[in-house]
């Protein structure tokens, strides 16, 4: 594990913090099933820790409004990359942190059923949908679609994660194609997640660390 308050991870200038590390993640996902545009209110809660200054850990709601201008972030004309819109309204309950593990579990409740992301969810091999049936609590049908990660290089044995610095890794050769069909294209960015929608996490980030009291990167030096 990660040595308190020594690693990256605690460091305030490095980009330490649990809002950098793994907030990325749940941002993403927040904002992905509305359509990739940015939410109308972005409230923070969290811990600072006050020998190092980085925020440990942060439950964060996002609310989307169905009048809210839509995003392009996950807009294409390309239609074989695309992520398709899904506009409405709603809000996203989220969680990271540094203190503990969480079950790494996605879940989307909506007005017809529920999409849960098995763990871990930031690599995930298996969605299960959850169509809702008529009457509350009874049991509707379930489909179960999986999606494993791509074989390991020859010779690497299959528990063997010495290739990679996290277990899961493999999955990023879906994203190294992506981008090598873009590149082929001559597209300049992936409409899976564009320069604009880079950009709207990016101002997430920024407003969630200064609602937890985080000061920026420099700030100190000043």
């Amino acid at each position: 594990g990660e040595k308190y308050p020594n690693s990256f991870m605690y460091n305030h200038d490095a980009g330490g913090g649990s809002t950098y590390i793994m907030g990325p993640y749940p941002l993403m996902f927040g904002r992905l099933f509305f359509g990739g545009r940015a939410p109308e209110k972005v409230l923070a809660v969290g811990q600072v820790d006050e020998l190092t200054g980085v925020d440990l850990q942060a439950s964060i709601v996002l609310s989307f409004s169905s009048t809210h201008k839509k995003g392009v972030g996950l807009n294409s004309i390309n239609n074989d990359e695309a992520t398709p819109i899904q506009p409405g309204s709603g809000v996203a309950n989220l969680y990271y942190g540094l203190l503990g593990e969480s079950p790494e579990e996605t879940l989307v409740i909506g007005t017809k059923g529920r999409i849960k992301i098995c763990p871990p969810a930031h690599a995930p091999t298996k969605i299960v949908l959850e169509i809702k049936s008529t009457g509350r609590g009874t049991q509707g049908e379930k489909i179960e679609y999986e999606f494993p990660l791509p074989s390991l290089p020859e010779g690497a044995q299959e528990k063997d994660h010495r290739l990679y610095n996290y277990p899961g890794s493999a999955g990023f050769a879906y994203e190294a194609a992506a981008v090598a069909r873009c590149i082929s294209k001559g597209k300049k960015e992936a409409p899976q997640y564009s320069l604009a929608s880079t950009l709207i996490g990016v101002q997430m980030i920024e407003d969630i660390l200064k609602q937890l009291g985080v000061k920026a990167i420099g700030d100190d030096k000043k």
